[in-house]
Parts: C-alpha cells; structure tokens; sequence
C-alpha cells in the first residue's frame, strides 16, 4: 500500500492565519487542488520574482518571497485557489503578485543612495 502524498505546509506569517483558516473552511478544497494551488503560486511568485523590476533587482528570491509572504500571502493563496491551481492561469497570478510588489515598492520606495 503506497503512502499518500502529503500536504505541502503553508508557510503562513502570524497576522494571516484567520484569513488562511476563512479561505480554507470557505474554499474546502481536495488535496489535489490545494496542493495544485500551492504549487501555482510558488511557481507564480518565482516567476514574478524573475520579471521583478529594476528597483527590486536587489532582492533574492527567497526576500521577495518573504516579502510578498508578509504582505499578500491569504490574498495569493486564495487567487491560487480560485483558479484551481491551474498552470495555464500562472500569467493571472503572476500579475497580481507584481501589481501587489509595485503598489508595495510606491508606498515605501527605496532610499537613494547618497553620492
């Protein structure tokens, strides 16, 4: 008897919980899809942070992924969801990830470096 694939963890920060725990009682996905939806917004968020912008070139994958992570994890995570992790939907969160890193970068611009 095979083993059962497990459920990738949901590497959530503190202040998103409730919102994760309402958009998965809300959502009740199967295991396939939530382990499709998770792997449609790593792949998503990878990519996004591939395309960043000059202004976050300075950023390593695993910064913007904190980053993105801190700000918009329960909002990424249920557009995951909300497109059933389909690969072919990866362009519509690839957006929504760089619209929230821009919005975030236009809040709190980077400091110029002094000459």
């Amino acid at each position: 008897m095979s083993a059962r694939p497990s459920i990738p963890t949901l590497n959530t920060p503190e202040h998103h919980f409730g919102a994760m725990f309402l958009i998965l009682m809300t959502r009740s996905p199967d295991d396939e899809t939530l382990r499709a939806a998770l792997r449609l917004a790593e792949n998503a968020a990878v990519a996004a942070w591939a395309l960043r912008p000059e202004e976050l070139i300075t950023l390593t994958v695993e910064q913007y992924r904190q980053l993105l992570d801190y700000i918009a994890a329960s909002e990424v995570f249920d557009l995951a969801l909300f497109l059933g992790g389909d690969r072919k939907q990866i362009r519509t969160l690839l957006d929504y990830i760089a619209g929230v890193m821009a919005e975030v970068h236009a809040r709190y611009p980077s400091p110029n470096p002094h000459p």
